[in-house]
């Protein structure tokens, strides 16, 4: 059944974040990590243990202490919503939105079982003290109540009238407590079905629900900012905590009740008193909300799960950080080898651009202060230039770590960039349509090309910086005479997006690649295609050379592959990626590859060895 739905399992040893076989370093980290927002947090009973899912169907299990990543397994057609232990600790249950809850062993990430039973979106499971049932919730507006050991149905709830969000047990395991789009919190008798008590929040749905240790109270979170606790017998509210400045994804109680803690759209986590209500703590954990949180059971430890993909751990008492992915939260966007090869720089996901020493993978530089995702990285000499989603370029002093200049470029963001060292020309490109040459020491651009029919992608220089290709989204290939602004000339090399273009060190072939899988080798004098490599089974998202004879290329297929470009013919395959590999840079002398993937690392490949 696991191999059927595509079951992932990914152990790894006991040091820092290794490479994987075949990879000379890697730089960025594993841990704490998701390649998209993180939907759902759930610590082990023991404490040891903290596992999260999200928005990148995966779930992924961490040790707290380390924030080493041990098992992540990948099985639903869809975002994955929820997450629980089993009280055992032993096992784990995913809700997602392929409509099915599973159940997989904690320790190896083997799929033990599988409920399915849901009409819709599966968004919360729990499951009862003694681990005998489990419940599930979803979009169906229905509850369902499953024989954990088994996996079938021991019961089916209905009455809300809203997407079902969160469920918990009672710590005696006497009740069910549900939560819901309608504005209710119930309270059910798993036993029955009956449902004992109903908890309206006027006008706000209530995305949490969460019961204190001695079963007497429900504390709900909801879309209006608010914070209860009610009386679970008298269904009346003992507590009110105010202050979140927008809806609150999910609250809980710490282990000894003393504590609440709560996670919101307003980017923070608050602590609060129990007792009083009062706020003891405000953290800012998150520059796009946090959409999920846990304590450990010892309540010293808040995890937040955010919407940029990250696991952040906190001190309950202190607010301080104890733990978080390190190196920018991981490498995401593109990156560049500096001119002598003894450096790597990458854009990282907390939109930094980082460099590294190379070998020893010492990081030298965090160079701050874009304001959105960084889509490509170059070295011009000692200096380095990077362009964003947010639409600009930023010239940075690396030795420094100073912004010496910052361009407004392009209106809806800046895809590509390329640099001709011959003459140095610096070429952009946007979500504008335009193509732009730019003179840095102004801050201005010197020329513009408009592609009337599509956006362009990608850019490459020809050696001697006299040409410069495009690559655009409706599979447009074209090449202008950089000192005229001339279009030589245009090709249709696809009926798919091309998302990478690369000129050989000889000038004599452009490469292009991109969404249909393919890469194509062509006579920039003629447009003419002189052979196909066929390979990757994922779009090609970059491509660079190492030497006129070896082309490198990287695909969402996660893998980087090196091609001999007299044949077309594949050379190697080097698979080390856990996720979609986005760009793949190459050093000056033709020897390293760097590879950056949405698994959050950077690897640094020998060439040498695949020749």
């Amino acid at each position: 059944m696991a191999l059927l739905l595509l079951l992932a399992v990914l152990q790894e040893p006991a040091d820092v974040d290794p490479p994987p076989r075949g990879a000379l370093a890697r730089f960025g980290t594993l841990r704490l990590r998701h390649e998209g927002a993180v939907t759902s947090l759930a610590y082990s009973p023991d404490g040891k243990l903290l596992a999260s899912c999200g928005h990148d169907r995966t779930a992924r299990i961490w040790d707290a202490a380390t924030g080493r990543r041990l098992v992540a397994v990948e099985a639903h057609r869809g975002r994955m919503n929820a997450v629980a232990f089993s009280p055992d600790g032993k096992r784990i249950a995913t809700a997602g939105q392929d409509r099915t809850v599973r159940v997989w062993d904690a320790a190896t990430g083997l799929e033990l079982n599988g409920f399915y039973g849901h009409d819709e979106h599966v968004w919360c499971v729990a499951a009862s003290a003694d681990g005998k049932l489990m419940a599930s919730g979803g979009a169906d507006e229905a509850i369902l109540l499953w024989e954990a050991a088994s996996g079938r149905e021991a019961g089916r709830f209905l009455g809300h009238q809203g997407n079902i969000l969160s469920l918990a047990f009672s710590p005696d395991g006497k009740y069910l407590a549900s939560s819901s789009l309608d504005g209710t919190a119930r309270i059910w008798d798993p036993a029955t079905g009956r449902e004992v008590k109903r908890l309206r929040e006027p006008g706000a749905g209530i995305n949490s629900v969460a019961w204190t240790p001695d079963a007497t109270g429900v504390l709900t979170a909801g879309w209006n900012g608010s914070l209860k606790l009610w009386d679970a017998k008298t269904g009346k509210a003992r507590m009110t905590f105010n202050g979140h400045a927008d809806l609150v994804y999910k609250a809980v109680v710490s282990a000894d009740g003393l504590k609440v803690a709560s996670g919101s759209k307003d980017n923070t986590v608050r602590i609060w008193d129990a007792a009083t209500g009062k706020e003891l703590r405000r953290i800012a954990a998150s520059e796009l909300a946090v959409l999920s949180l846990a304590m450990s059971p010892d309540g010293a430890t808040v995890a937040a799960g955010t919407g940029e993909g990250t696991v952040r751990l906190f001190d309950a008492a202190t607010g301080a950080e104890r733990l978080r992915a390190q190196g920018g939260g991981g490498v995401a966007g593109a990156s560049a080898f500096s001119p002598d090869g003894k450096s790597v720089a990458a854009g990282c996901v907390d939109r930094t651009v980082r460099v590294w020493e190379i070998p020893g993978g010492k990081e030298t530089a965090a160079l701050a202060g874009h304001e959105a995702e960084i889509s490509a990285v170059l070295y011009l000499g000692p200096k380095l230039v990077s362009g964003s989603a947010d639409g600009t370029l930023r010239i940075w002093d690396v030795a420094s770590a100073k912004e010496e200049r910052r361009v407004a470029a392009h209106d809806k963001g800046v895809t590509g960039l390329a640099f001709a060292p011959k003459n140095g020309t610096l070429a952009s490109c946007g979500g504008d349509r335009k193509v732009k040459l730019w003179d840095l020491e102004i801050g201005k651009a010197v020329a513009e090309f408009k592609a009337e029919e599509e956006s362009a992608k990608a850019l490459a220089f020809s050696p001697d910086g006299r040409l410069l290709a495009s690559g655009d989204w409706e599979g447009t290939v074209r090449l202008w005479e950089v000192g005229t602004g001339k279009l030589l000339r245009q090709w249709r090399a696809s009926d798919a997006a091309i998302l990478a273009v690369a000129f050989s060190p000889d000038g004599q072939i452009l490469a292009a690649g991109g969404a249909d899988q393919n890469i194509g080798l062509y006579d920039p004098a003629t447009g003419k295609a002189a052979r196909t490599a066929y390979g990757h089974y994922d779009d090609v998202t970059s491509l660079a050379f190492a030497g006129a004879d070896t082309l490198v290329s990287a695909g969402e297929d996660r893998t980087v592959r090196i091609w001999n470009v007299a044949t077309g013919k594949e050379r190697r395959s080097l698979d080390g990626h856990d996720n979609k590999v986005v760009h793949v840079s190459v050093s000056p002398d033709g020897r390293r590859a760097a590879s950056v993937s949405r698994d959050s690392t950077l690897l640094l490949w020998d060439l040498d060895e695949t020749r």
